[in-house]
């Protein structure tokens, strides 16, 4: 029988032929060098690009339907039992900083990466490295082109750069041994690099997000007007200064507003009004408004009365500022005051008194009863329940509350975020690529000149790599120029002609 073309004598599958030899070549590959190509492979993908997108902004919905950090019994009442184990132990409760979303990050970094470095050494060397010297037939086979004829033999080529140096295009130009010239003229090549500084751009903005991740922390501080607290994570301290809030004519709030103070090393160093939208920045802290309320567990001061038991009669009232010790008028009696709870609740089992919320439901404050110079009592007195705790034992007289100025406080939520700047420089060398990708054209036009039987031949062809009818219309005003500055009349042919 005769023997096909291509085949061993062993035949397919056996020893000696064409498909053994190939398995034997696969085989001799280092396993590794296999992986590695694989892998290489794998993350140059767009379908993985667009896999992964989908999947970080399907995820990123349900982190931000989910409430994130809230407590975890707050899950199973707004979700129930069962959907809260599910977004517990799948960290949909702490989405941004859960691991799982931190992989999906690093993968698109890597395919960004990989990509890029698949695609960017080819062009940079490609257009970097483009041959300024050609064979005037290519122009033959470019869709934009033009030839006329000149009857000045000398000095075309000046005026093809000339023209060209007024259209802000770079040139080369180089002799023909047999007479004539060639320029090549080219302007907004980095135009074409504008999709990679945004492939950059993405792996920064991604990196400034991982950092911000792991370094970064967010935190509420509620601090009382002329109080001073330590920042978490920090080497310095704010204080309150002032609170207030504008309001519109109508009553409604318009906005609120701290001055906070920035104490750092026992010395103020800073001091600003914040309201929303409006923080304060110090050594890489961001201190916002976050929102507003009044001490439960203090006020300014208290407003008491002495009751005369006999005569079921209450004396001139008289105020007692937090921690002030002050004489009872017309007794032997002084008070001071020592604390308050908003809504005033006792537990049994630990016998200590707290606030069950910070509203003023049910006000108590707490005193201490001197008799001369010594403490006879402590007791806790109630706004709404005057008389219900004798407030001075076994005597005539008892103390009552008749009201209290509160404290306000202003909840400033403090975060630090060092891929911050990362971030930032991320998007602005994405608007950088935007503007270079959609804006700035790669042009680039071949010129000839021939001399010919009375006069010189002029040929030109162009060609961009975006927006071909403005370029059109650039390249018919750069023909008609070096036809109009070279005193040439007489066309021999024209772009529409041509294509």
């Amino acid at each position: 029988m005769e023997k096909k073309s291509g085949e061993t004598p062993g035949g397919p599958g056996r020893p000696g032929s064409i498909d053994e030899t190939v398995r034997e070549t696969v085989r001799e590959k280092a396993w590794y060098k296999r992986l590695g190509s694989g892998v290489w492979r794998f993350f140059n993908s767009l379908k993985l690009t667009i896999s992964v997108l989908l999947t970080t902004a399907v995820v990123s919905i349900a982190g931000t339907v989910i409430p994130q950090g809230q407590p975890v019994e707050s899950y199973a009442v707004d979700y129930g039992e069962r959907w809260a184990r599910f977004i517990l132990s799948a960290r949909l409760n702490d989405t941004y900083h859960s691991p799982w979303f931190t992989s999906l990050i690093v993968i698109l970094g890597i395919n960004i990466t990989v990509c890029t470095i698949e695609r960017f050494p080819p062009k940079w060397k490609t257009l970097l490295n483009e041959k300024t010297s050609f064979n005037p037939a290519i122009i033959d086979r470019l869709s934009t082109r033009e030839a006329f004829e000149l009857p000045h033999p000398s000095g075309v080529k000046n005026t093809l750069e000339r023209v060209f140096k007024k259209n802000r295009y770079r040139i080369k130009s180089n002799e023909l041994p047999e007479g004539g010239a060639t320029v090549y003229a080219w302007k907004g090549l980095i135009g074409r690099f504008g999709s990679d500084m945004t492939h950059l751009s993405l792996i920064l903005i991604l990196t400034g997000t991982i950092i911000g991740s792991y370094r970064g922390f967010r935190d509420f501080l509620p601090i009382l007007v002329d109080s001073t607290v330590d920042v978490p994570n920090a080497d310095f301290s704010v204080r309150l200064d002032r609170f207030w809030i504008d309001y519109y004519d109508t009553g409604q709030i318009k906005q609120y507003n701290s001055i906070l103070t920035v104490v750092d090393g026992g010395r103020d160093v800073l001091k600003k009004q914040i309201w929303v939208n409006e923080p304060l920045y110090y050594k890489g802290f961001r201190f916002y408004q976050s929102s507003y309320g009044v001490a439960w567990d203090r006020i300014k001061d208290a407003e008491l009365a002495l009751k005369r038991l006999d005569k079921n009669e209450i004396d001139e009232s008289f105020n007692v500022g937090w921690g002030e010790r002050k004489e009872i008028p017309g007794t032997a009696y002084s008070v001071r005051l020592i604390g308050y709870v908003s809504d005033f609740a006792f537990d049994r089992n630990t016998k200590t008194v707290f606030s069950k919320s910070g509203e003023a439901t049910n006000p108590a404050v707490r005193l201490e009863v001197y008799e001369g110079p010594s403490l006879i009592y402590t007791p806790w007195i109630f706004l709404n329940y005057p008389g219900a705790v004798q407030a001075i034992p076994g005597a005539k007289d008892n103390i009552v509350l008749a009201g209290f100025r509160t404290i306000p406080y202003s909840g400033i939520a403090v975060n630090k975020d060092p891929g911050t700047n990362v971030v930032w420089a991320g998007c602005i060398l994405m608007g950088a690529g935007f503007f270079l990708a959609f804006f700035v054209y790669h042009r680039r036009i071949w010129a000839s000149v021939e001399p010919v039987a009375g006069g010189t031949l002029v040929r030109l062809g162009g060609m961009i790599n975006k927006n071909p009818l403005g370029f059109e219309r650039e390249f018919k005003d750069i023909v008609e120029a070096v036809r109009r500055e070279s005193g040439g009349q007489t066309p021999k042919g024209s772009m529409e002609e041509k294509r």
